[in-house]
């Protein structure tokens, strides 16, 4: 035994199983002691409670344990395929020996190269506070490309800024040294640990259960490969860790960089190559441009949308509050209507009444998270899976990044996990300015639940508990939320007599509509009664319109999608001179929403990507400019835009324009896209296609290295 425990842990005379033991729990050290320096860096700005801390330290045990169970696995199978070579050629004798020694060193070299993504996720993340992401990869890109292409590289703008950065030793010799020394203080633990206790005891298993012991070795692997949760490593973004500064240490940055590299793979572009025919790049670019903002001035090229800012904004005397609610498939037309003798929306009617309205509001897009990236970000959305979830690691300029610039809170409260469908919103709003995600992990277990997740009463109650301790803070707060109830299956409660009254009726979600407006009205009649809506304005609008058809024509059942209504309400201690509630006329959508609270509370950016326009404007007039409005329909594969003489949709399947009005009365019939009638109109709506999609394919949308400190 003596023999066996000072050798090194690759030694062939070892079993197979030893040697997995000491490099699975090496490669697990070597990614935990890296998160420990990084919980160190973040804790001395931002000190978490300890829920959050063992949240973190749990939920990133767990995401190494995944890293490290495929990591074993693929040093497994170069030992497997040693193996057989070996078996082969030279016979069973030999085959074993070589098998371990391959194991050994495939997972010596995996370690090695952990560690180098370890270090240089440590290095990013003091650098700009994100863990390493497709931004990181363009700019090692850009360096090798200035290497390889001039012989001055350190005189070019990566070269200069990467020397700066390195140069700047105070800023970085203190946490490399701890983290240098946290590393090597892991390894020798672990080295003395297993020689003089892991390895005798392993060998002395394997001695008496030789088979025990090698599946117990299996399923612990295994079960850590699988994130020790039913739902597998998935369950690592869908962890309850609301604090977003830590909810993104909980990850894992080799999982992170790898889907990043996954995704930046597919980032060719998506438009079908008949679209680009017809409309390339640079043609695209330029209407889009003067679609947007005709007499705006789009500095830099290479970033099509990046204009300078207009000085069109109308602030309020004070920074206000921010209460944003999205109403789950909000559909104006379902609101002032009475069915079966019941008033189906009377407190949102009310609202309205006392609220600056759009006579034209639109959703640009047909689904939550297009819906919600738009009026977050002032982006159009990305056609097919939204850029939430596709491009989740590239550069945007959202609202609440800069309203957490500029002192404010900002938190959001949903009523289903943050990872649901593996859509990774937690992931995006951790990168994009969002303090905390409070999701259903962080209700009472007693909060009740129905349909696709917590009911709108659990989010309500939630809400005023949040509202509450934002006010009791004494700083500026930005508060979203996401309602759930008038989603399909439109399973409510029905203790209300309304609610039982229009169960009666076919259209399921009218009852549902029902119970989401009463628990609104729970909502704002607490916050008026509790003084908490003083200084505050309320925004509440449909993350999209209702997905379910209303008959009619193909171009009217799209539209329907996208016929979400807008409410502005503003506390009487901010109203402006001249302001009145009422409809203001024109065309407005989702992407108006981030430059409108920015203008309210005088943080409009001197430089943004933004394609929305600020409507503060419209608090005391009927400002509303002509323009049109871009939408995206995943549904039914359409892409179009709407003006003063309705809806114009491109079908790609057919390459047809279908028309409807703006009020959805009637369809004109369809026509082919090269018909003169509509040519217009067809390149309004391909420019903004190609140009909306180009942009987020290749991570040109924004750039923070390149105009953050200009803002």
């Amino acid at each position: 035994m003596r023999h066996v425990a000072i050798r090194t842990p690759t030694d062939t005379r070892r079993s197979f199983g030893r040697t997995l033991v000491f490099w699975w729990v090496l490669l697990l050290l070597v990614q935990q002691a890296q998160r420990l320096v990084l919980l160190a860096l973040a804790g001395a700005r931002d000190l978490p409670s300890a829920r959050v801390l063992l949240a973190t330290l749990g939920t990133g045990v767990r995401a190494d344990l995944v890293v490290t169970g495929f990591a074993v696995a693929a040093s497994f199978l170069v030992a497997l395929v040693a193996g057989i070579i070996v078996l082969v050629v030279r016979g069973r004798a030999s085959a074993r020996g070589v098998a371990v020694r391959a194991f050994a060193v495939a997972a010596a070299v995996t370690t090695v190269l952990a560690f180098l993504v370890e270090t240089l996720d440590l290095g990013y993340y003091r650098y700009s506070g994100q863990r390493l992401d497709f931004v990181f990869l363009e700019y090692v890109g850009d360096v090798l490309e200035e290497l390889t292409t001039t012989k001055a590289a350190v005189d070019t703008q990566v070269g200069r800024q990467t020397a700066a950065e390195v140069q700047d030793l105070r800023r970085w010799i203190v946490p490399v040294a701890g983290y240098l020394a946290l590393e090597i203080g892991a390894l020798a633990a672990w080295w003395l640990a297993f020689r003089h206790w892991v390895a005798p005891a392993l060998a002395a298993w394997q001695a008496s259960a030789p088979r025990l012991t090698a599946t117990a070795l299996v399923l612990v692997v295994a079960a850590g490969a699988w994130g020790l949760h039913p739902d597998g490593p998935d369950s690592v973004p869908a962890a309850g860790v609301g604090h977003s500064t830590y909810y993104a240490l909980a990850q894992n940055p080799i999982w992170y960089v790898g889907s990043a590299m996954h995704a930046g793979v597919k980032r060719q572009s998506s438009v079908p190559p008949a679209v680009l025919a017809a409309m390339p790049e640079g043609r695209a670019h330029r209407i889009a441009q003067a679609l947007v903002s005709p007499a705006a001035t789009f500095p830099d090229p290479r970033y099509p949308f990046v204009r300078l800012a207009d000085a069109a904004a109308h602030p309020l005397e004070r920074r206000p509050n921010v209460l944003l609610l999205f109403v789950e498939a909000l559909d104006r037309r379902y609101l002032r209507r009475t069915e079966a003798g019941v008033r189906v929306t009377p407190f949102l009617d009310r609202l309205m009444e006392d609220s600056v309205t759009f006579d034209q509001f639109f959703s640009n897009g047909a689904q939550t998270y297009h819906g919600l990236f738009a009026a977050l970000c002032s982006t159009l959305p990305r056609h097919g899976i939204a850029a939430i979830k596709a491009r989740y690691a590239n550069d945007y300029l959202c609202l609440p990044s800069l309203l957490q610039r500029a002192g404010y809170r900002t938190e959001m409260v949903i009523g289903q996990n943050r990872d649901r469908n593996h859509s990774r919103f937690g992931l995006f709003m951790a990168r994009n300015g969002l303090d905390e995600l409070i999701d259903e992990t962080a209700f009472p277990a007693s909060a009740a639940r129905l349909g696709l997740g917590l009911t709108d009463g659990a989010l309500v109650d939630r809400l005023l508990t949040q509202v509450r301790a934002l006010r009791a803070a004494n700083r500026p707060y930005f508060l979203a939320a996401l309602t759930m109830a008038t989603h399909h299956p439109f399973a409510v409660p029905d203790a209300h007599p309304d609610v039982r009254a229009l169960r009666a009726q076919p259209d399921r979600y009218l009852p549902a509509l029902r119970y989401s407006d009463l628990e609104l009205e729970r909502l704002f009649t607490t916050l008026q009664r509790e003084g908490l809506l003083r200084d505050t304005v309320v925004f509440v609008l449909g993350d999209h319109g209702r997905h379910e058809g209303a008959g009619g024509a193909l171009a009217q059942r799209a539209a329907g999608h996208f016929m979400s209504p807008l409410a502005l309400w503003v506390d009487a201690s901010l109203r402006p001179p001249g302001y009145r509630p009422r409809a203001v006329p024109g065309l407005a959508s989702q992407v108006d929403l981030a430059p409108t609270i920015l203008g309210l509370a005088g943080l409009v950016p001197r430089l943004s990507p933004f394609v929305g326009r600020d409507l503060s404007c419209a608090l005391a007039t009927d400002c509303l400019p002509d323009r049109v409005v871009y939408v995206s329909d995943v549904y039914d594969n359409l892409v179009g835009v709407a003006d003063r003489q309705g809806f114009w949709f491109y079908a790609f399947d057919s390459h047809t324009v279908e028309h409807t009005d703006l009020e959805l009365r009637a369809a004109s019939p369809r026509r082919p896209a090269a018909d003169p009638a509509v040519a217009e109109r067809v390149d309004h709506i391909l420019a903004l296609y190609v140009s909306s999609t180009s942009v987020i394919e290749r991570n040109r949308l924004w750039s923070w290295k390149e105009f953050g400190p200009r803002l």
